[in-house]
């Protein structure tokens, strides 16, 4: 017998806006969550971070940021909309509580966890795409005689006055970091680029563009004409500023990683002035020098800003859940064949993430609904994604 009808692992955005969403359809769900506080990943975010998407796009359902937080909404700030936003919920979160292994447990699940078995006839996993940092094993990393860090572990420019500073990676962490140095008194600031993105102008259109090409039956091929062309026609020749022009649209990069485009955050104008240089990519350490594609340097400080991953092994891995790239292969209201009733939401890759939850938590709300009317017994369907689902190498296709 199951002790809840819907268990969300994680109270980040992801996970209470599918509460509310699951509220609102006549569903109390039980949320846990393994840290002290709701939001709590967000509190690692380096301080002068500021949401990529417009704010009407970046608000969770049922609650639009006020207007007071601007278009684009400072980290402090959304972490105090989002806690403010828990208190609305009915449903209280369960914090502190370590979640493990989730298994089948006949037509529902069973989901270890630090307060012992869970047993729900829905699971929704809400545990976020960037829960583990990832740093490269670089040839001679252990060798290196400067300071190295992940971008997770950077919180803002004062540690880095007067020092030379390597930032690795241009995605949407390594643009803001290198930008917050460069402001902010480092005293050489140069950032490594091994894969160029298609880099957006930051305005208000920029979330609903991306969506439309994502999610409106906008094929690949088009989609890598029209941001190739938007780049060039934004930003003109960067090359010959050190910044490489995109050699992949948005379509065909992002089915290869995480970080494909990036919106522009004070770089392009300090590359251009000079107070950010573009290097080649890492390809290892030797004692005091980075070892560059075509050359050495010798930072004081390395910043690895090279993405972190969702870490679901643990927890699904054993599962025909995760493709090859360790993201769900289904998102929202679309489950796996082998897995009904077996929700993931936050896992998409950016740009657009907050925009996305809006439709997935609505989405889970209708497959649970839906699941509860067919008594169980069948599998929520693919259509019910609320967004346009394709299946990925290493991934089945969601049920019929």
């Amino acid at each position: 017998m199951s002790d809840s009808e819907v268990l969300i692992v994680g109270a980040g955005p992801a996970g209470l806006a599918t509460a509310w969403a699951l509220e609102r359809a006549g569903v109390r769900p039980r949320i846990v969550e393994r840290a002290d506080r709701v939001c709590s990943s967000w509190y690692g975010h380096y301080e002068s971070l500021r949401l990529n998407s417009p704010r009407r796009w970046s608000s969770l359902p049922g609650a639009v940021m006020e207007r007071r937080l601007g278009q684009w909404v400072r980290r402090d700030d959304f972490i105090e909309y989002v806690t403010r936003y828990a208190r609305r919920l009915r449903t209280e979160v369960e914090l502190g509580v370590e979640v493990g292994r989730v298994d089948r447990d006949g037509d529902g699940w069973r989901v270890e966890s630090s307060s012992g078995p869970l047993h729900a006839s829905n699971v929704v996993v809400a545990t976020g795409l960037n829960a583990s940092a990832y740093t490269p094993r670089w040839p001679g990393r252990d060798s290196f005689a400067g300071e190295l860090l992940h971008a997770t572990e950077y919180r803002n420019a004062e540690p880095f006055r007067g020092r030379d500073v390597l930032v690795v990676g241009i995605g949407a962490s390594g643009m803001d970091i290198s930008v917050d140095l460069a402001r902010n008194g480092a005293g050489r600031v140069r950032v490594a680029v091994r894969n160029p993105p298609v880099i957006f102008r930051r305005t208000p259109a920029i979330a609903p563009m991306v969506l439309l090409m994502k999610y409106v039956g906008t094929s690949a091929r088009l989609t890598d004409a029209l941001t190739l062309l938007q780049h060039r026609l934004t930003w003109g020749d960067l090359e010959r500023h050190g910044i490489p022009a995109p050699t992949e649209g948005l379509a065909t990069a992002m089915a290869k990683r995480t970080h494909a485009g990036t919106i522009d955050a004070g770089l392009v104008s300090a590359v251009k002035k000079g107070a950010i240089e573009i290097v080649s990519a890492v390809e290892g350490f030797d004692g005091p020098d980075v070892v560059l594609r075509d050359g050495r340097i010798a930072p004081d400080a390395v910043i690895a800003a090279t993405g972190q991953r969702p870490g679901l092994g643990a927890l699904v891995g054993h599962l025909p859940v995760v493709g090859a790239d360790g993201r769900p292969c289904v998102h929202g209201g679309a489950a796996a064949a082998a897995a009904p009733g077996l929700h993931f939401i936050g896992y998409r890759i950016p740009p657009g993430q907050l925009p996305d939850m809006r439709f997935d938590a609505r989405a889970i709300a209708r497959a649970v609904r839906g699941r509860r009317a067919r008594g169980a017994l069948k599998p929520a369907s693919g259509g019910d994604d609320g967004l346009r689902a394709v299946p990925r190498q290493g991934c089945r296709t969601p049920a019929a």
